[in-house]
């Protein structure tokens, strides 16, 4: 059976900052993107694409040098498509806070050579 979960983690960094000084929210909507790519293809075996975001809920900011995790699991398995929920949370190393920063569902289907759908 293929994987169904993928963790990633990393730290936030002086290059991912907004005007404010934390993490800017196209930067994480950025990273769950990817993490969501990477589960996609790695289950799927084939090229997949962004379909369709849902409820990106921000709750808290990520600084810049916190630990950013990322758990990203497949929630549903469609024909040609992944639904996969992904999880946003971070933890100040030096303080050892932890605090959950932003969830939401993504889709992603998968495509041929030439663009069009491919069956999963």
């Amino acid at each position: 059976m293929s994987k169904m979960k993928l963790k990633m983690s990393f730290l936030a960094e002086p290059s991912d900052a907004n005007y404010r000084g934390n993490v800017h929210g196209g930067k994480v909507m950025k990273w769950i993107d990817e993490v969501g790519y990477a589960l996609s293809v790695q289950y799927s075996g084939k090229y997949c694409v962004t379909k369709f975001v849902d409820d990106i809920e921000f709750l808290e900011p990520v600084h810049i040098g916190d630990l950013v995790i990322l758990k990203a699991k497949i929630i549903k398995v469609g024909n040609t498509s992944l639904r996969i929920h992904v999880n946003v949370s971070s933890e100040s190393l030096v303080e050892k806070i932890k605090k959950q920063n932003c969830a939401c569902d993504i889709v992603f289907v998968a495509v041929d050579d030439a663009g069009n759908k491919s069956q999963i």
